[in-house]
């Protein structure tokens, strides 16, 4: 990154281990951040407010590199030039900087709000003083994106469904069968946990980074306390680095046993949807033994864990091994052998490589997209720099390739696991308190891809600015694009199923 820096005209310092900090002037912000992103990947862009004055940051990543580059300018107003027209990555960065934060990317071809649909323009939730939220006026109204034409209707799905489906709504445009359009609408249960950290002790804020999301609760926690460590200089022991990627495998596990399982129930079939459903439970109870919770909410803390692995949890995980194994591989292959699953999927909702490309997508999105990313591979952290496993890649973007995609990390994620458990971690409860200032990212792949979060701490460890961009935050941009790819109604379970994405990951 630093080569690359120089040959853009930036001159970098050094930040926390792996990172390249450079501080420029609007102007050379914006040409440097459109230079770059045609040589690497914008893995993320934030606004904050220092002492009053707004500044933007830019994270950029490159392949086979593992360090990161951060841009960052303060502003000096309320606007500031959009990259969108030339970095379609940044759009919804833009939007999402424009309605939290009230700065205006001027320029951007589309910058109506995120979430904030019936919330008044004034409000800015970011950067108002929270007490006012209790007087708000009445709202702007809502613009609700819609096809015109002889014959098309819109029918709204959600935001109130059946199961266990979050809150969300989706206004389908159809002309009797076929998705014309669909435009998703989100913010339902926005809870500004980033805002809500501001001022709180890292082991606070570390009970909010757990509540980003169910399905990903330990990986978010997990970039987020490895944020805060770096940013305070704490080292980690490798027995504890060993047991947060144990950990992380076992979120991996559960997480994937249930997407499938719903993929399974979207197409009908009830017999093996209902075995991951029982898969997914013995992983959750195993996490429940290990540390006290399905979860793995109150497993980590600042400089380790905040308790020692159950012995209990380590003999329930070591027989339970050769049970999912064994029945992993006989799923896969009944789906597999099962000609009307494979119809469901295949080339339902695509998404093109080339079109992929423009958002950057992580995960097992991403990756069924020809992304070649994986950030336990490209940035290690925790053991994985001394752990084997393989990263698969393909390239058809659809849904039966996202779902090839899952069943392949469940295997790599048991391999992992059997690695991890070969040497069991033996680890002591941190004790170290968070009491130094600084600022630096972390990350972890989580099971729908890497989870990037910031952290800057005051001179006291307390949390000035926390930006969670968690991976729903990267994948849902595609979302409607792939939905209105040539499918019909009836295809819309699978294609929200093969997505597996979080809405509260986006509602944070």
């Amino acid at each position: 990154m630093a080569e690359l820096a120089q040959v853009v005209g930036l001159n970098p310092r050094s930040g926390a281990e792996g990172e390249l900090w450079v501080e420029c002037d609007e102007t050379q912000f914006d040409s440097a951040a459109r230079e770059l992103a045609t040589r690497a990947l914008l893995s993320d862009l934030f606004a904050s407010i220092t002492e009053g004055v707004p500044s933007l940051t830019a994270v950029f990543s490159t392949a086979g590199d593992s360090s990161w580059l951060l841009l960052r300018t303060k502003l000096a107003d309320d606007h500031f030039h959009s990259l969108t027209p030339a970095v379609h990555a940044a759009s919804w960065y833009e939007r999402e900087i424009a309605e939290m934060y009230g700065l205006h990317p001027d320029g951007h071809p589309a910058a109506q709000p995120l979430r904030l649909h019936d919330w008044p323009h004034a409000y800015r939730p970011m950067r108002d003083p929270l007490n006012e939220m209790k007087s708000l006026p009445h709202g702007h109204g809502d613009r609700v994106p819609r096809v015109r034409g002889q014959g098309v209707f819109q029918l709204p799905l959600g935001p109130v469904r059946s199961g266990p489906q979050e809150s969300a709504e989706f206004l389908f445009n159809s002309g009797g069968e076929d998705l014309v359009m669909v435009a998703p609408r989100f913010g339902y249960k926005m809870r500004l946990v980033e805002r809500l950290a501001e001022g709180k002790s890292v082991e606070d804020a570390l009970l909010l980074a757990e509540r980003l999301a169910g399905i990903s609760t330990f990986a978010n926690a997990l970039a987020f306390v490895q944020a805060a460590e770096r940013a305070a200089g704490i080292e980690v022991g490798e027995e504890t680095r060993r047991a947060r990627s144990l950990l992380n495998e076992l979120e991996r596990l559960h997480h994937h046993f249930g997407h499938l399982g719903r993929v399974a129930d979207s197409t009908g079939m009830a017999v093996p949807a209902a075995q991951y459903a029982a898969l997914k439970e013995e992983v959750l109870r195993i996490g429940a033994d290990l540390v006290g919770h399905r979860y793995l909410r109150g497993a980590l803390a600042p400089g380790g864990l905040a308790l020692q692995l159950a012995e209990v949890g380590r003999r329930h995980l070591a027989a339970a091994i050769p049970h999912w194994e064994k029945n992993v591989k006989r799923l896969e292959s009944l789906l597999e052998d099962t000609a009307t699953f494979i119809d469901r999927l295949d080339s339902t909702a695509v998404l093109a490589v080339d079109y992929a490309a423009l958002h950057n997508l992580v995960g097992p999105i991403g990756r069924s997209t020809g992304a070649d990313r994986d950030c336990r591979r490209d940035h290690p952290y925790a053991a994985y720099e001394n752990l084997q496993f393989d990263v698969l890649v393909k390239s058809q973007g659809d849904a039966l390739a996202r779902v090839r995609i899952v069943f392949f990390e469940i295997r790599q994620a048991l391999r992992l696991v059997e690695q991890l458990i070969e040497h069991w971690p033996q680890t002591e409860p941190a004790t170290e308190l968070v009491t130094k200032g600084g600022s630096a990212l972390g990350w972890a792949e989580a099971p729908g891809g890497e989870a990037l979060h910031f952290v800057e701490l005051d001179s006291g460890g307390r949390v000035r600015r926390w930006r969670a961009r968690p991976p729903a935050v990267v994948n849902w941009h595609p979302y409607a694009h792939a939905c209105a790819s040539g499918n019909n109604l009836t295809d819309y379970p699978v294609i929200e199923a093969s997505f597996g994405l979080s809405h509260s990951e986006f509602d944070r």
